[in-house]
């Protein structure tokens, strides 16, 4: 992964190039972004960089100081995800094949493969969904904190720096955490922690103080334009159109570039949910509950984040403020009409009881008693504050 091919984030690239440029590079740090940020790709990239033996100044028609070259042994085994020195942990749990004590380990080939196949915007969703664990809650547990510690004891294979990326550090068990807080605060020689976040206020203070913070911010629209323009032959519609559907998020582009004509696949539950609330039919909304419960705890957390998206769309459409409303096809359709009863007197009041089922989702609470709870405040909501 080379700095040049991740959209946007100039200012930050070239920070951590240089880092790398001027020898003061951190040895642990903490990437934060949202779901479908670049963080994982700058991750990879940054420690390509720091390992590439031929590394390119770039000329003043570039925005970026200096790159990878892409080309050397240490980069084409990055390119693989395959270099020696590169280390990953990430969240997991039992399934079919791994029916005990699973550890990153037992996951590698597949998590070369979702990387790749997602272009490093992967989500826990889509990862979960590839392993197999799509009703389960996956962590890091105390025998991957073993495996770190054991991997940073050994000298690196190419006497370069080695990397540990930890993905979804807010999934590490409690157990887990004291395991590499010391080698956190004294890592062995040339070693570089990346810890990768979506949630910063679930990890504990603990780790947080002995990291340096990266935040990713949200793509602004120039950034995403440029990128299309150098990588896509579109005319101008089209971009403003893909421009207007990202909303800030590459992420959500990357269907619509493979040419797939889909709309979110939360779209028709979240549509269901509303319609069943405004209803009122009890036994409606314990049936739908019921339904959606067996979703698994990751998707319907997906699935009301997609939800707090669409509550905001739909106050910006009653505002008037249709150049807000990223959306498109039934999505649009459907914040248009729904607008007339979801507008800026209750919207509020509605994502405030969808954070509130995500919050007891995360804290595992039983999901049939959350979505319940959900669709009856909705539907008192939708009926007293029209």
């Amino acid at each position: 992964m080379l700095f040049k091919d991740i959209v946007g984030h100039i200012e930050l690239k070239n920070r951590l190039i240089n880092t790398v440029l001027n020898q003061r590079i951190s040895h642990a740090q903490l990437f934060m972004g949202a779901e479908g940020s670049e963080k994982l790709a700058l991750a990879i990239a940054y420690a390509q960089f720091i390992a590439c033996s031929n590394k390119q100044t770039l000329g003043i028609d570039s925005n970026l100081i200096a790159d990878s070259c892409g080309n050397c042994s240490s980069c084409v085994k990055y390119q693989k995800l395959a270099h020696p020195d590169l280390h990953f942990i990430f969240p997991v749990a039992t399934t079919k094949t791994v029916t005990s004590k699973p550890i990153s380990d037992n996951f590698m080939s597949q998590w070369r493969e979702a990387l790749i196949e997602s272009n490093y915007y992967l989500s826990t969703t889509e990862w979960y969904k590839k392993i197999g664990i799509e009703n389960k809650q996956g962590s890091i547990s105390v025998l991957s904190a073993n495996s770190i510690i054991k991997k940073l004891g050994i000298s690196a294979y190419e006497g370069n720096y080695k990397v540990m990326i930890i993905w979804m550090v807010e999934k590490m068990h409690h157990d887990a955490i004291p395991k590499i807080l010391k080698i956190l605060e004294e890592p062995p020689e040339k070693t570089l922690f990346i810890l990768i976040t979506e949630d910063y206020n679930s990890i504990l203070k603990t780790i947080t103080s002995r990291t340096q913070l990266v935040n990713l911010k949200p793509l602004e629209d120039h950034c995403i334009e440029s990128f299309l323009n150098n990588n896509f032959d579109y005319d101008s519609q089209r971009i403003d159109s893909l421009i207007n559907v990202a909303d800030g998020n590459f992420k959500n582009l990357l269907p619509l570039l493979a040419d797939i004509n889909q709309v979110d696949q939360h779209f028709d539950t979240f549509r269901q949910m509303m319609l069943t609330a405004y209803g009122r039919d009890f036994s409606k909304m314990k049936k739908k509950s019921d339904e959606i419960s067996k979703l698994g705890r990751e998707n319907i957390k997906q699935l009301l984040l997609f939800g707090l998206k669409t509550i905001r769309m739909c106050m910006y459409q009653s505002l008037g403020n249709v150049d807000l409303v990223k959306a498109r096809g039934a999505e649009l359709d459907f914040i248009q009409k729904f607008s007339k009863f979801v507008n800026y007197n209750n919207a509020p009041d509605i994502s405030k009881v969808i954070n509130d089922g995500i919050y007891h989702i995360y804290r595992n609470v039983n999901p049939k008693i959350v979505l319940m709870d959900t669709l009856l405040k909705i539907s008192s909501i939708l009926y007293h504050k029209k």
